[in-house]
């Protein structure tokens, strides 16, 4: 028999998912407030149509939002309108939240739909856009290990790289500090690229330099390469939802008492950034942002080939 899947949310990751889906045999009822998402889709052979539609003819529910707070109101419409003892199938319906949640929403909404006998795991992805086209994102999973099980096949259509991380909440919470030190080394590569411009030093003939050493990173790798030094700033990821895991990022170490300062510095960065850019900005778009601040504080006197930065008794000479 083949699966019947619900995909909620279209968007610049869900569409490719969800075509993998298709790709691979399920019949998908896909869902988005976006009429171009649904038209896209339908043209693909996906079915559409409202929740309470299809809700008790699949098997399993992928949500692939913007927010906890989109999801936790899916998840309330979800647990309103589901009727066990009008379930088609044998087995419970699963929710797959592949967003980017915060991990303490996750355990909660894990408890409600417990009450509801409908299982739960958290699995949010990463490689963005071109690897949910290729279907070969890394997916961190959270939750009971025989609800992954189930569920493993149906992943691996959306994935190549599967890891249960742990108990629900463990996926969102290692993506989340995932995102932030992928954005942690992105905001270094930048700012590390045009200091060295400042000297001469070409950013592409850096770039290469940092990825044949140990100064490399995903962001030197590929970021940099695709859309940086090409100008085009098209990654896929805006800003905005950079931003808001670093935000989430920041709030896991402020809660555990963390003894660092560096997640509120990560996440100041962008967050101004987020209200200097233009709102869709991309997140490759922070190397804008840096240029506008990274050299302002000092000055360089051609005579000595002295550049001062910050204070007057810091400075590096040639």
């Amino acid at each position: 028999m083949i699966d019947n899947i619900g995909f909620i949310g279209l968007g610049k990751m869900g569409m490719p998912m969800a075509k993998n889906l298709l790709k691979s045999g399920y019949n998908v009822f896909g869902s988005d407030v976006n009429e171009s998402a649904i038209n896209e889709f339908q043209s693909l052979g996906g079915k559409s149509g409202k929740l309470l539609d299809w809700i008790h003819n699949v098997q399993t529910i992928i949500l692939m939002l913007p927010s906890s707070k989109i999801v936790n109101q899916v998840i309330y419409e979800i647990i309103d309108l589901y009727a066990s003892d009008q379930h088609s199938h044998q087995d419970h319906l699963v929710i797959i939240d592949m967003s980017s949640s915060y991990p303490d929403e996750t355990r909660r909404n894990f408890n409600k739909l417990e009450k509801k006998n409908i299982d739960f795991l958290d699995a949010p992805v990463s490689g963005g856009v071109k690897k949910a086209v290729s279907a070969t994102l890394t997916i961190m999973i959270g939750g009971k290990i025989e609800t992954f099980t189930k569920c493993k096949r149906l992943l691996g259509s959306i994935g190549s790289n599967l890891f249960h991380v742990g108990p629900i909440g463990s996926g969102h919470l290692i993506k989340a500090i995932n995102n932030y030190l992928s954005a942690t080394h992105l905001l270094a590569s930048c700012e590390a690229v045009q200091l060295l411009q400042s000297f001469e030093v070409e950013p592409e003939s850096a770039i290469h330099v940092f990825n044949q050493s140990t100064g490399r990173s995903g962001s030197t790798e590929y970021k940099f390469p695709s859309f940086i030094l090409t100008e085009s700033f098209d990654s896929g990821f805006s800003l905005e939802l950079i931003r808001k895991d670093l935000e989430m990022a920041k709030h896991l170490f402020s809660h555990a008492g963390a003894m660092t300062n560096l997640p509120q510095l990560v996440f100041d960065r962008f967050d101004n950034a987020s209200h200097k850019l233009d709102q869709d900005a991309d997140h490759t778009e922070i190397y804008k942002f840096v240029s506008s601040y990274l050299l302002k504080r000092g000055k360089s006197n051609e005579k000595d080939s002295e550049i001062i930065c910050g204070s007057s008794n810091s400075s590096i000479s040639f």
